[in-house]
């Protein structure tokens, strides 16, 4: 009997694998219906990468009623089209991209908005902002030079809910921004929340959804929502968790029942994948129909498919920095470690460090507390780096 194959992202027959996310679909549904009595709320949704936050916003935006429109970006795209170098302008032009595109299917008014847009952002570079035509359309003010970036971001930022004022049939809009985190590689990501929170805070009909690969704790929730930060706490706060083990018992009796465990090989696969959905897909796509897996057959399975489990970082690794990997392998060898002693485990200066330590924070590699130094957040990385030396004798290039 064949195993059914799980998939490891999000795909295009999501509703066949969405699973046990109703409460959190529902409550996130009903801070988005406030848009129909002029409420916008701000929503930030946190969670382990893999615990399927991305997977649970395309529903719920594909369940979203046709008088609210949705843009989607999603930064880790922009970030690496830039090789790690991000830019406010490019952030922005994928913003009036992703929002200009809801408009692509309308007639009537929002259909002119769409194609006026649609001519200029085909004629745009970075620095070179004339959208004289489509601020006509729409009434905002628009750059006029070609170095201009307050000119545009104001653009971009009241474009959403001008769209709405113009038309009798739209109420909302809501615009996704997947992978928030990376913001913070800008130069001063303080500076660009603080921009969007600006414009928010006066437009009644858009809504904004922050998600992201962080812990609830991390310092780029504190800077976009901590009480000192751009929103001051006010931004619906949602962390999606990692299944408990009866969600993923019932999740694999749904879904892929042939696979067999007993009690003990259960909990070793539990123990495995932390409940966290990429992992367990990834995982049972290894497994046979015909075994029965006990504690040590999930064991020995975990270490001979390591990098089929493991794919996701896998892919992830091969993005790191030699910087960022001399780190990684650093807390790896030795612990957690404080500032002073990584700052003797690796051949970097002081400033480099620092910087450094910023960007792997901001993609939920690496945390810091107070107790134990900076470690390594994500385990399945820290499995797959030290089965890798195990086996190799040496760390992944």
């Amino acid at each position: 009997m064949n195993i059914p194959i799980l998939p490891l992202g999000v795909p295009s027959d999501f509703e066949k694998y969405f699973y046990n996310r109703e409460k959190e679909l529902k409550k996130l549904k009903n801070h988005l219906n406030a848009l129909n009595e002029d409420v916008a709320e701000q929503i930030l949704i946190t969670g382990y990468r893999g615990v399927g936050k991305t997977f649970l916003l395309k529903k719920l935006l594909n369940e979203l009623p046709d008088n609210i429109l949705v843009a989607y970006i999603d930064i880790s795209r922009a970030y690496g089209n830039q090789k790690g170098n991000l830019k406010e302008e490019l952030i922005m032009h994928y913003l009036l991209d992703s929002m200009n595109q809801a408009l692509k299917d309308s007639s009537g008014t929002l259909k002119n908005i769409h194609n006026t847009v649609n001519t200029f952002l085909s004629k745009i570079t970075l620095k070179q902002y004339d959208f004289k035509e489509a601020g006509n359309i729409l009434g905002i003010a628009v750059p006029e030079g070609h170095d201009d970036y307050e000119k545009l971001s104001k653009f971009v930022m009241e474009f959403p809910q001008k769209v709405v004022e113009s038309s009798d049939n739209i109420q909302g809009f809501v615009i996704v921004i997947d992978e928030f985190q990376l913001i913070g590689e800008l130069e001063n990501p303080t500076s660009f929340f603080w921009l969007i929170r600006s414009y928010t805070q006066n437009q009644d009909n858009v809504s904004y959804i922050f998600t992201g690969s962080v812990s609830k704790t991390s310092e780029i929730i504190q800077m976009i929502n901590g009480q000192n930060g751009a929103f001051g706490g006010r931004m619906i706060q949602v962390n999606i968790d990692p299944f408990s083990k009866g969600e993923v018992k019932g999740y694999l009796k749904e879904k892929v029942k042939e696979i067999k465990f007993t009690e003990d090989g259960f909990n070793r696969f539990y123990e495995c994948t932390r409940g966290i959905p990429a992992y367990i897909n990834s995982f049972c796509n290894t497994m046979s129909s015909g075994e029965i897996y006990n504690n040590e057959k999930v064991k020995e399975t975990f270490s001979e498919k390591m990098d089929q489990i493991t794919v996701m970082w896998i892919q992830i690794w091969g993005t790191l920095s030699p910087t960022e990997r001399e780190i990684v392998i650093s807390i790896v060898d030795n612990g957690p470690q404080k500032w002073s002693k990584l700052l003797k485990t690796v051949n970097i200066s002081r400033n480099t460090l620092a910087k450094y330590l910023d960007i792997l924070k901001n993609k939920g590699i690496i945390i810091f507390n107070d107790s134990e130094g900076y470690k390594i957040e994500e385990k399945m990385l820290e499995a797959w780096l030290k089965h890798k030396k195990k086996v190799n004798g040496y760390y992944p290039p």
